[in-house]
């Protein structure tokens, strides 16, 4: 991938950035993701410590970075008030409930399909970005490459359905499997590989005429990669779902950053844009990273008091996670975001 960009000029590629950043964006991050699956292919028990520094390296710091682009400022606080301070209590209050009254397996339940959702929805998103940053026409239509994007994910959830136990990682999570015919996920896994041949076929003719749009192809591709390998090639589901989930929130984590580079350049007088100047990333990923310890620190310590520590640390970390997800399909829909930005 990295010697055919080097063959295609910069702007007709359509990186978003740069050749490096937009090559870690869309292979390194897919690699890091798919090693991560390959080592727990070998070596199971190694699904607890991965599972741990994703939560802590990728994962909370992903959540506060929405946080981070939710309110950098005393404007942005005012604009979202209810996004920041009542949207909260209703989400905890309707988990909590849940959680009670219907058991904590649909609570996860809930989350474990629509992570799947909110991921797909996201990477759509991206290849968004890609298409109108292209400098050459992207010769398909958005509702069928928008299919497609779709069609490889659902043939990825079914089939991990005909195959999933009745928990989400561990035992303490419970889940909800429906049961799912092997022939219907079958059925979409033929569509999903037809529709991939036709594609593939029209983009070696783009590239063979000289037109092939460089940055979405290569994007494009790792999103089918990732949702194959994680939800279809994966038997362990414990380490599929790291396999997408790496590669989503490091993918978050440099978009947001990149975005408030952006803003940095227009806003400089804001003490949060200021910390993005002079491509600060490191200092960027330690700002999410402090944000997010104390609050996760503080709601996973309480596992360790017993049932009624166990219920609260759960429902307070998927509020967080069902609060991101509302905020994420908020925020990046306003008037203000880059076209196409994450959904």
């Amino acid at each position: 991938m990295a010697l055919a960009a080097d063959s295609v000029r910069a702007p007709s590629a359509g990186w978003l950035r740069n050749p490096s950043f937009d090559l870690m964006l869309i292979c390194g991050l897919a690699a890091f993701g798919l090693a991560a699956g390959g080592l727990i292919a070998l070596v199971p028990a190694a699904v607890g410590i991965i599972l741990l520094a994703d939560s802590w390296l990728l994962g909370y710091p992903h959540v506060a970075a929405t946080f981070v682009r939710l309110v950098p400022d005393k404007a942005s606080v005012q604009a979202h008030k209810f996004l920041v301070f009542g949207l909260p209590i209703v989400v905890v209050l309707a988990t909590t409930a849940i959680a009670i009254g219907l058991g904590f397996a649909l609570v996860a339940t809930i989350y474990f399909y629509w992570q799947w959702y909110h991921t797909l929805r996201q990477s759509w998103g991206v290849s968004q970005l890609y298409r109108r940053r292209s400098a050459v026409p992207v010769n398909e239509s958005p509702l069928s490459a928008e299919a497609l994007f779709t069609l490889v994910a659902l043939w990825g959830l079914l089939h991990r359905l005909t195959t999933a136990q009745d928990y989400f990682i561990y035992p303490s999570l419970p889940l909800s499997v429906p049961q799912v015919p092997v022939m219907l996920a079958n059925g979409v896994g033929v569509l999903a590989v037809v529709g991939l041949i036709w594609w593939a076929v029209a983009r070696l003719r783009e590239w063979i005429a000289g037109t092939l749009p460089l940055a979405h192809t290569l994007f494009s591709v790792s999103h089918y990669f990732i949702f194959i390998v994680g939800y279809v090639v994966m038997d362990n589901v414990a380490g599929g779902w790291l396999v997408t989930n790496i590669w989503h929130t490091s993918q978050y984590l440099m978009l947001v950053w990149m975005f408030n580079e952006n803003a940095a350049a227009k806003a400089p007088s804001r003490w949060f844009f200021r910390l993005t100047r002079g491509n600060r990333a490191a200092l960027y990923f330690v700002v999410c990273l402090l944000a997010a310890f104390p609050v996760y620190y503080a709601i996973n310590s309480v596992f360790l008091w017993g049932t009624t520590g166990l219920l609260f640390a759960l429902v307070a970390n998927q509020s967080l996670n069902f609060h991101h997800f509302i905020v994420d399909a908020v925020i990046w829909r306003q008037k203000r975001k880059p076209a196409g930005a994450p959904a």
